[in-house]
C-alpha cells in the first residue's frame, strides 16, 4: 500500500512532501499549500488520497480549516517509509 502511495504514482513525492510538513508542524491544506509552493486544489487531491490510505487525518472531518496530522498507524511506520522513499529516490 506504502509503494503505491509514495512511489507507485506521479504525485508520491509531493505526498511524501506534504507527510513531512505534518510530521513536524500539523496544519491546513491551506498552510500546506502556500508552505510547500503547490496549487490549492492539488494539496487537496493528495490530502484526499493520504487519508483514504490511512496515512493522515483530519482535525475535525469537512471542516474548513481543519488541521491534518500524521495517523499513530502512520508515525508507528514512519523510519521504514524513509527508508523506502531513500531506496527509491523520493523526499
Amino acid at each position: 500500500m506504502m509503494v503505491y502511495v509514495f512511489v507507485g504514482t506521479r504525485g508520491g513525492q509531493n505526498r511524501a512532501r506534504i507527510v513531512e510538513l505534518l510530521r513536524t508542524e500539523p496544519t491546513n491544506p491551506n498552510k500546506i499549500s502556500e508552505k510547500l509552493s503547490l496549487d490549492y486544489k492539488t494539496v487537496q487531491h493528495h490530502i484526499k488520497l493520504l487519508v483514504e490510505n490511512g496515512v493522515i487525518v483530519a482535525s475535525s472531518e469537512g471542516t474548513y480549516g481543519a488541521v491534518y496530522f500524521l495517523t499513530p498507524y502512520f508515525e508507528k511506520f514512519f523510519d521504514s517509509v524513509k527508508s523506502m522513499w531513500a531506496r527509491f529516490g523520493q523526499s
